[in-house]
């Protein structure tokens, strides 16, 4: 049994983590920056990930837990812990490497990696880069959406039709425009060993109605090679490690093309705990 240090304990990535772990008999500490009711384990209220007193905040919980391994679920953690967290501490984190986590945390840095790379992902473009609804609909097409290019997009996602050039012309840079593809829609989760090997559980995600105006979104398990091996290409592409959250959607032609990578455990892990199974395996050995 290891002890596990869990970040952002009260978000789904976090809890899904949690639950799973205690599954298999770990211990987990739990840590947020919010104050959170009892659970099963120990929650510890740190400061957010931009603060400068965060990551002393960590070292401290891992060093009193006597942790074997830290687990982040936020993803504006990543960069700070992929670029200043020291193994010499003593504490493994599961994360990727600086460079490729930057990559990764920006949407718009993401489709260019990829593109550059032959990875399939939808046309997009900065909202500083079309002048007019025509540059627009040559470039992308219509209807497009927007979406904050850092962090996690949620309800800042939006679908916008040619009418609403204005609005879209009075976006800043801090979002991307991306083709908008009403196809299926896919959730893979995949983990990248030290060697490369990319393991990829391919979840699909289907809407069901929750009554007037409101949606609920169920995801099951499914075989389609296609995703898979986009899936696997687009975390080569990007030189990322360990566990993986990505979304992929099949276009008009029905081909796959990456809409974005999370570099770190996703919100579906739940449906997938063969990923997290791979990441204990790799970062404490086998059970």
């Amino acid at each position: 049994m290891a002890t596990i240090v869990v970040t952002g304990v009260g978000g789904q990535a976090g809890q899904s983590v949690a639950a799973l772990l205690t599954e298999r008999q770990h211990q987990v500490v739990g840590v947020d920056m919010r104050p959170l009711p009892s659970r099963a384990y120990p929650v510890i209220q740190v400061p957010a990930a931009g603060a400068p007193d965060f990551l002393p905040a960590l070292y401290a919980v891992s060093a009193q837990a006597h942790c074997d391994l830290v687990i982040p679920t936020v993803s504006a953690e990543l960069p700070v812990l992929a670029c200043a967290w020291h193994l010499g501490a003593g504490f493994p984190v599961v994360v990727s490497s600086g460079q490729a986590v930057d990559t990764a945390n920006d949407k718009y840095l993401t489709a260019l990696a990829l593109a550059a790379a032959g990875v399939a992902v939808p046309r997009f473009a900065l909202p500083s880069q079309l002048s007019s609804p025509q540059a627009l609909a040559e470039r992308i097409g219509w209807p497009c959406i927007s979406k904050p290019r850092v962090g996690r997009a949620g309800p800042q996602v939006r679908l916008h039709t040619e009418a609403e050039w204005t609005f879209v012309a009075a976006l800043s840079d801090r979002f991307i425009l991306q083709e908008y593809d009403a196809g299926l829609d896919y959730a893979p989760n995949v983990f990248v060993d030290p060697q490369g090997k990319a393991t990829v559980v391919t979840l699909e995600k289907s809407e069901l109605p929750e009554g007037p105006g409101g949606s609920s979104v169920q995801v099951r398990q499914v075989e389609a090679p296609d995703v898979a091996d986009l899936a696997a290409a687009a975390a080569k592409a990007l030189r990322l490690v360990g566990p993986l959250a990505m979304g992929i959607r099949r276009r008009a032609d029905g081909q796959p093309a990456v809409l974005e990578v999370t570099a770190r455990f996703g919100a579906n892990i739940g449906h997938a705990p063969e990923i997290l199974d791979l990441a204990l395996a790799t970062f404490l050995g086998p059970p």
